[in-house]
């Protein structure tokens, strides 16, 4: 009988906030909805994204940070829509590096790219969405609920890929600018094989060459957007990235 394999990759996120469920590129089924008339000419002669917020159409308030690691700018500006008709984006995700791109990357393995993920919140608050009106009503105790649901799946992570608990950080509160948010370092990427031949099931990990980002994630309530700040860089330089915006 013909083996068959089966690849779990061992995503450690139960980030329940309305980050994840709007904006997380690796773990939700978003939809591309940028059109033409929301793009620079330049772009769409090329095939590339938009490389600056000036030629996206965007219905809420994004802030860009003033600073950054020595040699990054600006190079991808990229938009989604969450549950909403097309040209009602309410998600943007911006992509900072040293050298050109072109489009966006996968966000939980940027290398060494900052992706910036801003979603809003209001309007799907407004719409019904539980996660949103959640954010909005306690950012801390939505946060305190989002660590512990984030830190409850380490015990098993660690159990699958057959390594101790503490190669695994822990997701903790953080405050950005006196707003409300959690981060976690960078940690090593693992994939895990179950081989099936029929007969009986093998696993089989294996550790990745790349880094899976950490993250700053935190309310900006005077805005009312949510923004998720993905590097390879450690907590605190990310937290540096995140008060610069202001």
């Amino acid at each position: 009988m013909k083996s068959i394999a089966f690849v779990i990759p061992v995503i450690v996120s139960a980030l329940l906030v309305i980050a994840l469920t709007i904006i997380d590129g690796g773990n939700s089924a978003l939809l591309p909805t940028t059109s033409p008339a929301n793009v620079s000419a330049d772009a769409n002669v090329y095939g590339c994204e938009p490389e600056s917020l000036d030629d996206v159409k965007l219905n809420f308030p994004v802030r860009e940070p003033t600073y950054l690691p020595e040699g990054y700018r600006l190079e991808v500006v990229d938009i989604f829509s969450y549950s909403m008709p097309p040209g009602a984006d309410n998600v943007v995700t911006l992509y900072y590096a040293k050298h050109e791109m072109c489009h966006g990357i996968q966000p939980d393995y940027p290398g060494d790219v900052i992706v910036i993920l801003v979603a809003d919140i209001e309007q799907p608050a407004k719409n019904g969405d539980k996660f949103a009106q959640m954010v909005i009503n306690d950012p801390v105790e939505y946060f305190k609920r989002d660590i512990e649901s984030y830190n409850s799946v380490i015990p098993d992570a660690a159990k699958l890929i057959d390594k101790p608990e503490s190669v695994i950080p822990l997701a903790r509160m953080i405050e950005v600018n006196g707003y409300v948010g959690i981060a976690r370092e960078p940690m090593k990427g693992y994939n895990v094989f179950i081989i099936n031949d029929g007969e009986r099931s093998k696993k089989v990990v294996e550790e990745l060459s790349e880094v899976r980002a950490g993250f700053v994630n935190f309310y900006h309530e005077k805005d009312r957007t949510m923004y998720i700040i993905k590097s390879t860089f450690p907590v605190e330089e990310m937290l540096k990235i995140a008060e610069s915006i202001r």
